[in-house]
């Protein structure tokens, strides 16, 4: 990389820092259970876009993010051999500089006991759900981050977003759609 393109490089990494931090933080804590090996991940995650060519990245960013930070992930998870899903002061631990789910979720107590219904689904459905809707991923993106089929996590969102539906109006005995 020539000298006059480095600082257009630091901009550009600055800004994918500043917007994708904390949803990486918060995705791998979910993976591997613990703020702090989370928080490596990510670290590992950026030092691996400070080697890419901006070419190679440019226009994928976040599918390349969360790909590259969910492989690190479930490399330490697999090599701490164990696996348990983050509790709520993992997630409240996680900088961001959106509102944190926790927040959100102590403003709303209805969205608080969808999360709690969300963390009892299997782990693949919770898993596309939150890429679908709390990181605002394209099916496509999430089939590239996870291996699956793009039809197989649509499956998988369907039946998980199913799943919620039919929980929450048994415990609330709606009658109405959610």
């Amino acid at each position: 990389m020539s000298v006059d393109r480095q600082p257009d490089k630091v901009a550009w990494v600055h800004s994918i820092l500043e917007r994708y931090e904390g949803p990486l933080v918060r995705y791998a804590a979910r993976i591997t259970g613990d703020a702090e090996r989370a928080r490596d991940v990510v670290q590992e995650t950026f030092v691996r876009l400070c080697a890419q060519e901006r070419g190679d990245v440019d226009g994928h960013e976040a599918e390349w993010l969360f790909t590259v930070c969910r492989n690190r992930a479930l490399d330490v998870q697999r090599k701490e051999r164990r696996m348990k899903p983050a509790g709520d002061e993992t997630i409240e631990d996680c900088p961001s500089s959106d509102p944190s789910p926790a927040a959100i979720a102590e403003r709303d107590d209805s969205n608080s006991h969808v999360l709690r219904v969300l963390d009892s689904l299997p782990a693949n459905q919770q898993e596309v759900i939150r890429l679908k809707f709390q990181n605002g991923l394209s099916y496509r993106e999430i089939s590239r981050i996870t291996h699956l089929t793009v039809t197989n996590v649509g499956f998988l969102i369907h039946t998980g977003i199913r799943n919620l539906r039919h929980r929450l109006k048994a415990e609330f005995g709606l009658s109405t759609k959610l």
